[in-house]
């Protein structure tokens, strides 16, 4: 028999109970770029090894996250009505409007991400 468990509280679903699925895509914005003759026409050698080494610092891991990150969670259906009324600071315990609540120590409890992460700054 398959069961889920609810990322948010930790429930444990039957295969047939209801649940919910939250699928969030992180994504990199970026703005349309013109290239132009100048821009074909250049050496882009220097440029590309200085992007090789600032980025041979840094872990695969957190390069690939920089420019885009799935996420997927299976919710109960309180879990569901909590992320409903507020996805940006949806946490189980959520019944108050709570501001301090660590969104990033959250998706560590769930497994998605190490505890490095939040102490690194990649601006």
């Amino acid at each position: 028999m398959i069961t889920y468990r609810c990322d948010g509280c930790g429930v444990e679903l039957a295969q047939n109970a209801l649940r919910y699925t939250v699928t969030i895509d992180v994504r990199a914005a970026y703005d349309q770029i013109e290239v132009g003759l100048a821009d074909l026409m250049r050496d882009h050698r220097a440029e590309m090894i200085r992007l090789i080494e600032r980025l041979k610092h840094q872990r695969p891991q957190e390069i690939e996250e920089s420019v885009y990150k799935n996420i997927k969670l299976d919710l109960c259906p309180s879990c569901q009505r909590a992320f409903l009324r507020n996805p940006l600071r949806f946490h189980p315990e959520q019944g108050t409007d709570d501001a301090g609540v660590d969104i990033d120590a959250f998706l560590r409890s769930l497994g998605m991400g190490d505890e490095s992460e939040g102490e690194s700054d990649t601006t």
